[in-house]
């Protein structure tokens, strides 16, 4: 695709507002819909505990730039499995389902950033800004429990997503599991209300008390979002 060039089609379909799948479908499914085949060009994988890779198409362009914030160890053994073979440049949601699990994001923050050049050339683009969500990314084996692998930051393309804010995007961010279960919250209920279609009706005062303590993570992300886009 020339700089800066989109199909008609694209142009239509990035104007529409629609739902985040918080489970079932991957981001790299999503994009298939559109791109076709999608792999994972890693940039790097530090500083320690940071990975930084595009979700590339055929032609090698760049239609989300994903940085993965990784914890500092993986207690629990088979999680540590996966991640070895996540290192060896594979995509986490397909490597994840491939290995049994079944996938699901908390939505912690969505914003509009400015993008440097070097982003811009990375997604055949001149737009200057572009829509990042911030994830829990949790994962689930039948019969096991939840376990949170990372949390996960996607700088989408303009070509794939319009960058701005909708209703939909609003509506699905949440606290961080650290604030829900200050609350009371175990990872078995959030992970049950984020596959009901992220419903906290049932408990709405914890729930914002949660968010209450929360209020401030849009601005922490997007100040660590920033930060890493200028570091490269």
């Amino acid at each position: 695709m020339p700089l800066g060039v989109r199909s008609r089609t694209r142009q239509a379909r990035i104007g529409v507002a629609k739902h985040f799948p918080l489970e079932g479908s991957l981001h790299t499914d999503e994009l298939g819909k559109d791109y076709g085949k999608i792999a994972a060009r890693v940039v790097t994988n530090s500083p320690p505990f940071v990975r930084k890779a595009h979700l590339v198409d055929k032609k090698g362009i760049s239609r989300t730039f994903a940085i993965t914030f990784l914890p500092e160890r993986f207690p629990n053994p088979a999680i540590r499995a996966i991640h070895e073979k996540i290192k060896g440049r594979k995509l986490i949601g397909e490597t994840f389902r491939e290995n049994g699990y079944t996938i699901r994001k908390n939505v912690l923050a969505v914003f509009v950033v400015k993008i440097p050049k070097w982003l811009q050339r990375e997604f055949h683009l001149p737009d200057q800004t572009a829509k990042v969500r911030v994830s829990e990314f949790y994962a689930k084996r039948p019969g096991a429990k939840p376990v949170i692998y990372a949390e996960v930051a996607e700088i989408y393309s303009p070509d794939f997503k319009a960058p701005r804010i909708n209703k939909f995007d609003r509506k699905q961010v949440n606290p961080p599991t650290e604030f829900l279960e200050t609350e009371g919250f175990t990872k078995e209920q959030i992970w049950e209300k984020l596959g009901r279609g992220n419903d906290w009706s049932d408990a709405r005062p914890r729930y914002e008390k949660a968010k209450a303590r929360a209020r401030l993570q849009q601005l922490y992300w997007r100040k660590k979002i920033i930060k890493s886009l200028t570091s490269g």
